[in-house]
């Protein structure tokens, strides 16, 4: 008599459960977990020290990898907050385009175009990915569009797979995607090439042209072409003559679509534009997980290589650095290569295994300290790839310098 009242109790949990999984908020639900187990799996997010921020670093195993074109409001997006919806429902649309989504973004590159955007971009970034938050680099920068005030470009997985790169074909409209290029690119099994800024002397048309040339020359030492390249990003000056860049890239890749493409706006010396760039390229038989290499006719560096190439599938996407306090310019470099030795080392890699650096500077003092001081960090035999950027302003108060790292793990 006293077990039936259990017996019912048992039972009707159970009904109850089974009825949840087979209504659509219990598939969803189902479905969301399975995707975070599975992803578990790839992707290990690294927690920075307060963990309440952004994650320090992810490391992340994939088949299949993609990168994004620069993603741009849509012109009639008038306030900051309706642009982040913007860009952010753009994203989330190229992604479903290619089989991904929100929980397979690994890296963000976040443009603002001062302080206050950064602080609404931010708030729209966190309450849109959730729990799943991937590393992000803030670059302040005037943008492509007029009136824009935010935009990013990621790097993602994808559950496709292929036995040859797929570059995806324009989806979105002008008002979409002003620069003309393909939304995004897949980079199946292999490896991935960084290959460093590259600037040719002439006006912006002569350069942005000449400097191709030299990238594909590049290219060409790695046995590879212009097909194999899946992003590119071009620092140039001012930006509203981006349309000139564009018109030359379009030049350059003929009758096949323009890989995924980002600009940036920077502060130039003695050259108009510096365009670097990502490749896939077949997977090479390699004991190591990061090997580097000089073109010929280019010179070494101990503080940068030409070019750095990861070898297999197992890559680290550092969140972007600030200094954790406002300090001067040695001791903003100095506090930032503090924290990316630790970060690197939870992440199970090192000085050594750096692939990709990005340094954004805004001073006179945080650059030259960043040129005198970064010697003492790395390995002249195999320092990573690397563009330095001098910037108008940054993304963070007082802050003169953020640098970008992706590396790979020191096996």
């Amino acid at each position: 008599m006293v077990v039936r009242p259990k017996l019912m109790l048992i039972t009707g949990c159970l009904l109850a459960m089974f009825s949840l999984v087979g209504s659509p908020q219990g598939a969803a639900q189902q479905n969301a977990k399975q995707n975070a187990e599975k992803n578990s799996d790839r992707i290990r997010r690294i927690p920075s020290e307060n963990n309440k921020d952004f994650p320090a670093a992810i490391r992340v195993h994939a088949e299949t990898f993609g990168h994004t074109t620069q993603i741009l409001p849509k012109n009639n997006s008038e306030t900051t907050p309706s642009q982040c919806q913007s860009v952010l429902s753009r994203l989330a649309q190229i992604l479903k385009d290619v089989d991904s989504d929100k929980t397979h973004v690994v890296q963000l590159n976040a443009y603002v175009t001062d302080v206050k955007a950064r602080e609404v971009f931010e708030a729209a970034i966190r309450n849109w990915f959730g729990d799943t938050l991937p590393a992000v680099t803030w670059v302040a920068t005037p943008l492509p569009v007029e009136q824009a005030q935010v935009g990013l470009d990621a790097v993602f997985i994808s559950k496709q797979s292929s036995d040859q790169r797929l570059l995806s074909q324009k989806t979105g409209t002008p008002d979409e995607n002003p620069n003309g290029t393909a939304d995004s690119s897949l980079l199946p099994a292999g490896d991935v090439v960084y290959v460093s800024g590259q600037a040719e002397p002439g006006d912006l048309v002569e350069g942005t042209k000449e400097t191709l040339l030299s990238l594909e020359r590049t290219l060409q030492f790695l046995e590879l072409d212009k097909q194999h390249v899946v992003q590119i990003k071009c620092f140039l000056t001012p930006m509203s003559d981006v349309a000139i860049v564009n018109q030359e890239l379009a030049k350059f890749f003929g009758d096949s679509a323009v890989p995924p493409v980002s600009h940036v706006e920077w502060i130039s010396g003695s050259r108009e534009i510096e365009i670097e760039l990502v490749a896939w390229a077949p997977a090479a038989e390699s004991e190591k997980s990061v090997s580097y290499a000089t073109p010929p006719g280019m010179r070494s560096s101990p503080v940068y290589s030409r070019l750095a190439r990861i070898h297999g599938q197992d890559r680290i996407y550092v969140s972007g650095l600030f200094a954790q306090e406002v300090g001067s310019g040695a001791e903003q470099v100095l506090n930032i290569y503090q924290s990316l030795e630790s970060t690197l080392k939870k992440a199970g890699s090192d000085l050594k295994h750096l692939a990709k650096a990005t340094y954004y500077v805004s001073a006179a003092d945080s650059s030259s300290q960043l040129n005198k001081l970064r010697p003492n960090y790395y390995d002249p035999e195999r320092p990573p790839a690397a563009s330095k950027s001098m910037m108008k302003k940054m993304a963070a108060e007082k802050m003169t310098i953020h640098i970008d790292m992706i590396a790979a793990p020191n096996r």
